[in-house]
């Protein structure tokens, strides 16, 4: 998006506001989030109530928007400095929030961009991410194990449920699997179709004593994706393999939008409906 257009949407509280609700309803005409009825109460408040079901909800119902505390405009600058690559801390003190406030948003939105990845619904409702957005850990506590597979110029980072910690373990002691580090983030040589497999190790390779100094692994000499994310991860510090998850879900997302106004993109995965919404929040 152009500056000049940007400035135009945040420009009023209102503006801000009928730019996002144009993602939400498809000519702002609306339905129940929870049954899809048409027919509606307009009640006093604002809000609408549902002829069909009897749910009461406002425009941002159910949607990844309703969570992380930011109005409109802040949604939107806060968007605009996510595109940027602006780290937290910058973040906070640009939109006047605290660190937690802006970390929450980051969570919100990186799970709107992995309910929009291929695989995305299906990692969210296996490993129970939408816990996330009220601040909960996820009931199931694993750590993924994600593939990067390139095709043409776009990237694939794909969760293998299939793999654990134990049998990529398994597969390093016993088959020599070459791997190598950047902080708590382990990736691997080449394993079946792809260029990498990598987890987030948290605590695993102390308990078996291994060391993460493979050489020649063939994904350091990736010029496309790996060239583009490998500077990115110095400068992330993740705090548990979930936000590892979302943080390599995000890079996904970047990469194969580079060329691509991810502004807007964002604002519709933002707006979005939470698949299988669980939290019932109104």
């Amino acid at each position: 998006m152009y500056l000049y257009d940007y400035e135009k949407i945040i420009k009023t509280r209102a503006a801000a506001q009928k730019f996002l609700l144009k993602f939400c309803w498809k000519n702002y005409q609306r339905f129940c989030p929870r049954c899809r009825c048409r027919k509606l109460y307009k009640l006093s408040s604002g809000k609408r109530r549902c002829s069909k079901c009897g749910y009461t909800f406002h425009d941002f119902s159910r949607r990844f928007i309703n969570y992380g505390q930011l109005s409109p405009r802040q949604w939107l600058r806060f968007l605009k400095l996510f595109e940027l690559e602006v780290t937290t801390d910058v973040m906070a003190k640009q939109l006047d929030v605290s660190y937690n406030t802006v970390r929450k948003a980051l969570t919100v939105l990186r799970l709107a961009i992995l309910a929009h990845s291929l695989d995305g619904p299906q990692i969210i409702a296996s490993l129970s991410l939408l816990s996330l957005l009220k601040n909960k850990p996820p009931a199931r506590r694993i750590s993924p194990i994600l593939g990067i597979l390139e095709r043409s110029d776009q990237v694939f980072v794909d969760f293998l449920p299939d793999l654990s910690l134990e049998t990529v373990i398994h597969f390093k002691l016993n088959f020599h699997l070459q791997t190598k580090n950047i902080g708590h983030i382990v990736y691997s040589d080449r394993y079946k179709e792809y260029l990498s497999i990598l987890f987030y190790d948290d605590g695993i390779s102390a308990q078996y004593g291994l060391k993460h100094n493979g050489k020649s692994l063939a994904i350091d000499g990736n010029k496309n994706f790996w060239a583009f994310a490998k500077p990115r991860l110095k400068r992330f510090k993740t705090m548990n393999p979930q936000r590892f998850l979302l943080y390599f879900k995000e890079l996904e997302f970047r990469y194969n939008h580079r060329n691509s106004d991810a502004f807007t993109t964002l604002a519709s995965y933002l707006c979005a409906l939470i698949p299988n919404d669980t939290l019932n929040n109104s």
